[in-house]
């Protein structure tokens, strides 16, 4: 059984002098707590339809789904084509779009690295250099061919897996905000694990506030806030999904497909703001990986709000 991830929180502030009474519901998916959070009766009933599509995607998009089509994809690519649905397809080539765009500090093809250290599931454990080393060869994303006619994944190297967990929540938080506008919704927020979409204003000419959790405070502590409409907000920092050796150091959940370690980086967390949540959801795991200088070269060039908190309590907001 695979343990239920705490989410990285992002703090919602619901409530105005002339706000109606938010419907809230929870469900637990994508290994965390998603929330939808709407404003009349027959939104809250479209926002329960939501949930149905999150569990539809989950099925299709993780890699621990044995019936599911990623699932199959990483057992089977390698010997052969395995065709695909069109919205796995799209994902895994906005996928390898930010892996090279980031130069793997995202890397999709990640995923014998994941399973080697585990961190957040009942196998976590530190693995041997020797391990890692052996595995180091079956990250190359060059090696993963995408067939755009034949909607077809195929790996060139034995042993390969995909892994989507930096990029599927982002992914879905968009589409299920496409899904809610589709029935007429337009204002609700989206929360997947602490993931956060934020579907059209919070009231006439007003977006939301979002506030920033504080990795040195308890949760409830936020250290700074975003206003946002018809966007998303994704954080990425190690406080929360890491693992101790015997001497009390942490390893974080996010590898480098460079040395095939948890990243060590100057940064305590990193929020990505941007109407693409797929690419702030991978943005952000890339900037974390990079440290601050080229984490904000990064954002630079990619022309992208971010808010950045370095470890030694520095608050950076870009641009």
């Amino acid at each position: 059984m695979r343990k239920l991830l705490l989410p990285i929180v992002i703090f919602v502030f619901l409530f105005t002098s002339c706000e109606k009474k938010p419907y809230v519901e929870n469900e637990i998916l994508l290994s965390t707590i998603c929330t939808i959070t709407t404003y009349d009766e027959k939104a809250h009933e479209v926002s329960l339809e939501a949930f149905d599509l999150i569990s539809h995607y989950e099925k299709i998009f993780s890699r621990y789904e044995e019936n599911g089509e990623l699932y199959k994809v990483n057992r089977e690519a390698f010997s052969h084509p395995v065709k695909v649905s069109d919205e796995l397809f799209e994902i895994l080539q906005q996928a390898r779009t930010y892996t090279v765009a980031t130069s793997g500090a995202f890397n999709y093809a990640i995923g014998p690295l994941v399973s080697l250290w585990g961190i957040g599931t009942e196998k976590a454990r530190i693995p041997r250099h020797e391990e890692i080393a052996e595995v180091l060869g079956l990250l190359d994303w060059n090696a993963v061919v995408l067939d755009e006619k034949e909607k077809t994944v195929s790996f060139l190297i034995e042993g390969m897996e995909l892994d989507l967990g930096g990029i599927a929540k982002g992914w879905i938080s968009r589409s299920i905000a496409d899904f809610l506008s589709s029935k007429g919704v337009d204002k609700a927020i989206i929360n997947l694990g602490g993931n956060v979409y934020a579907l059209g204003e919070k009231g006439r000419g007003e977006d939301w506030t979002i506030g920033l959790q504080d990795p040195s405070s308890e949760r409830g502590g936020y250290f700074a806030t975003v206003h946002v409409s018809d966007a998303a907000v994704v954080t990425s920092g190690a406080y929360e999904r890491f693992i101790e050796d015997g001497d009390g150091k942490k390893y974080s959940h996010i590898l480098s497909s460079e040395t095939g370690y948890p990243v060590e980086t100057d940064i305590a967390s990193v929020s990505i703001i941007s109407e693409d949540a797929a690419k702030a959801d991978a943005y952000a795991t890339a900037c974390f990986s990079l440290g601050l200088e080229r984490a904000v070269e990064l954002c630079r060039e990619e022309a992208l709000e971010a808010v950045i908190l370095t470890a030694d309590g520095r608050c950076i907001r870009l641009p």
